[in-house]
């Protein structure tokens, strides 16, 4: 199956991962019709059916990890922390806007942006225009 692409800009927080899990309950609630038709009525009650394991990507609902690693080093599941000198390789600053972020990742088809179709997603920190962290963006691919 071929990878799905997704994107998603969240208020900053106080962890990445915590941004993540709010994520995940926010997608959740956006298609919970679907699972209730399996009789699925929560995430914790969709991570532990076994269904994502079983059928094709689902976005977001199929990472459950943040990480701080190199490169090419985040596992399936795991969003990676894109930080430091690699912020600036893709985005040009060290402390990219969201216009700045969004025109990167429509630039990502090319094949060059993370997560190199290692791990499951990375993430970002997305700055006001006064260089205050304002939003995280969390961007990849899943699926095989």
């Amino acid at each position: 199956m071929g990878a799905s692409r997704w994107s998603y800009f969240t208020p900053f927080q106080h962890s990445e991962q915590d941004a993540l899990n709010d994520l995940r309950e926010t997608v959740f609630a956006q298609e919970v019709e679907y699972y209730r038709e399996a009789g699925i009525e929560t995430l914790a009650a969709l991570m532990a059916s076994g269904w994502l394991e079983e059928e094709p990507a689902h976005s977001v609902l199929d990472v459950e990890r943040v990480v701080r690693c190199e490169e090419h080093m985040e596992e399936p599941g795991d969003v990676r922390v894109v930080e430091e000198a690699e912020v600036v390789e893709l985005f040009g600053t060290a402390q990219p806007g969201r216009e700045i972020v969004e025109q990167a990742l429509k630039r990502a088809g090319d094949g060059w942006f993370p997560p190199f179709d290692r791990g499951s997603g990375c993430c970002t920190i997305v700055y006001e225009d006064e260089g205050r962290p304002a939003e995280l963006c969390f961007w990849g691919s899943t699926g095989d």
